[in-house]
């Protein structure tokens, strides 16, 4: 066997010495920086998201990690950083002068009451975990104390959707009304309503109502008076928001008329009471201003009956109810 000689054996020593250089410095790059794994929390313009309550969940998450507000960082920590622009909140977990930054971002609205600071804590420990392996190995020594290198994944919750898009918004109200019918003798009545109103989903509009209303006229042999009941439904479209909008339609509405009269001279006049049909299609236009569950509703329709009811005196027509009609509904409603 041939000896290997000292140059020989000298070159072999610094080769192996180059290579393991190389090594740790590529598994540097991919680890990260060595500093234990400490990190400073920067919570920037987010009035929304008090720093306290992020701090409070990083504490209990892994606060051994955390540099302690007020206190001077080590130079090569990570820095994390939420920062708000209007309704937009960004994540980002960077090294010390920013670089290999990860960032993730989210809509602030998509999270309901005080979720917005837990969600952003737990989303700057996943990018955190994806930096550096001190934080990976402390959720997984948390998550599985018995197998610290099992791997764990730490996912922020889904963001809690707001389900009032998706809801069907009712109102119910109460509202005053006035109804005219623009034919010669046309009854004017006036009268209420108990008001429907189902907004479906955000483009929709399904709107009912129960109406009751009376009118009363004078004539030379005494007096004559109508009762209207009617139901009224209209489906359309609708704008707006959640505290101010409006609803455009197109329905019908059908009911019936008592049409009586009473005479001044009751031996020598006969009265009478007919109850007679009425109806037709209608168009509408609504809409609804408030605040919070209680809003003021006006709506105005439009529509003409198929029928037409009259009440006689004597040969002549005192009251009128048929062809188009205008009315205009003023109330309050709840949702």
């Amino acid at each position: 066997m041939k000896r290997t000689s000292p140059v020989a054996a000298g070159g072999i020593v610094l080769c192996l010495a180059w290579t393991a250089t190389v090594a740790r410095e590529a598994s540097a790059q991919v680890a990260g920086p060595a500093h234990g794994g400490r990190f400073v929390l920067e919570v920037k313009s987010c009035p929304g998201v008090p720093a306290e309550a992020v701090r409070r969940i990083l504490g209990i998450e892994i606060g051994d990690l955390l540099v302690d507000a007020g206190l001077a960082a080590a130079a090569a920590s990570d820095r994390l950083i939420i920062r708000c622009a209007g309704n937009l909140a960004w994540v980002e977990a960077a090294g010390d002068d920013g670089t290999n930054p990860v960032d993730r971002t989210f809509r602030l609205d998509d999270f309901p009451g005080d979720a917005a600071p837990r969600a952003l804590a737990l989303a700057g420990i996943e990018l955190l975990a994806a930096r550096s392996p001190a934080v990976r190995a402390h959720i997984q020594a948390k998550q599985n104390p018995a197998s610290p290198e099992r791997p764990t994944v730490v996912v922020p919750p889904e963001p809690a959707r707001s389900s009032k898009s998706d809801a069907r918004d009712l109102r119910i109200g109460l509202a005053g009304t006035w109804r005219n019918f623009l034919v010669g003798h046309g009854v004017s009545a006036w009268g209420g309503q108990a008001q429907l109103g189902w907004e479906l989903g955000r483009r929709w509009h399904l709107g009912a109502d129960l109406e009751a209303s009376g009118a009363r006229e004078h004539v030379s042999i005494g007096e004559t008076s109508a009762l209207l009941l009617s139901c009224g439904v209209a489906f359309g479209v609708r704008g707006g928001g959640e505290n101010l909008g409006f609803a455009l339609g197109l329905g019908g509405r059908m009911g019936m008329a008592r049409l009586s009269g009473s005479a001044a001279d009751v031996a020598g006049v006969k009265s009478a009471a007919v109850l007679r049909p009425w109806g037709g299609p209608l168009a509408s236009a609504s809409g609804f201003g408030g605040a919070g569950p209680f809003a003021l509703t006006l709506a105005v329709e439009t529509g003409r009956s198929l029928i037409t009811a009259e009440g006689l005196s004597g040969s002549t027509t005192a009251l009128a109810i048929g062809g188009w009609w205008v009315a205009i509904s003023l109330g309050g409603a709840v949702r």
